[in-house]
């Protein structure tokens, strides 16, 4: 049975992380690790995952993706899952990323819901899920599968980069396979963002940020 290893960076996510640890003690599937990447933290995220992480890193620099790299360096599964420390995974998740994830892909994410059903998130929820689904935009919610074997092929997440990290990371996956969404699961995402900074401000950060300009800024943490 192909093990997973389950790396999560986190940022002062005592407030969310548990619920995350939790859903991934729930699973159906049972051979895995979590891995667990304090980058910079100042309040309990360690006191907290060190109830259920199998290993935890604690790293002074306040950056996910070098956060991520570190954890998939000491990842012992062949399938690695980069899950953001305020998803959620349903509990049948890694079962269905097990029996799905195989040699024609090399990379994959899931459908989302958000944690808060109002309107606007479930219509942007609902629209990232059909672009992702007919491979108009490969993008992630808060969950990215690959192997170990191409994380190491595309040498793990640009460190430089503050937004779209993932996106650079999922094209640079993309030139060895397939994208794809697993089905027949999904997970729950955060609205944090949306809640305290409005769907506007936040439409308007990435769509002049990443879509007209390009620019790689970096956007305050909301914790």
């Amino acid at each position: 049975m192909t093990k997973i290893s389950v790396i999560i960076p986190a940022y002062n996510e005592e407030k969310y992380v548990e619920k995350t640890f939790l859903s991934i003690k729930n699973q159906s599937f049972r051979d895995y690790q979590i891995i667990l990447v304090a980058n910079g933290c100042t309040d309990k995220t360690i006191e907290v995952a060190k109830k259920y992480a199998d290993r935890i890193f604690n790293i002074n620099i306040s950056n996910a993706s070098f956060a991520r790299n570190i954890g998939a360096q000491h990842a012992a599964g062949d399938i690695l899952v980069f899950l953001d420390a305020d998803t959620r995974l349903a509990e049948n998740a890694l079962e269905e990323m097990s029996s799905q994830f195989n040699n024609d892909a090399a990379v994959a994410t899931m459908h989302a819901h958000p944690n808060e059903s109002k309107f606007f998130f479930r219509i942007i929820n609902s629209a990232k899920n059909f672009l992702h689904s007919y491979g108009l935009y490969a993008g992630s919610s808060g969950v990215i599968i690959t192997s170990k074997e191409l994380f190491h092929a595309v040498g793990g997440f640009n460190v430089s980069k503050h937004i779209a990290e993932t996106s650079s990371f999922i094209k640079k996956l993309k030139e060895f396979g397939e994208y794809s969404v697993i089905s027949n699961t999904n997970a729950v995402t955060s609205t944090r963002r949306y809640e305290q900074w409005g769907v506007m401000r936040t439409a308007f950060f990435w769509i002049v940020n990443r879509w007209i300009f390009g620019r790689d800024v970096k956007y305050e943490a909301v914790r």
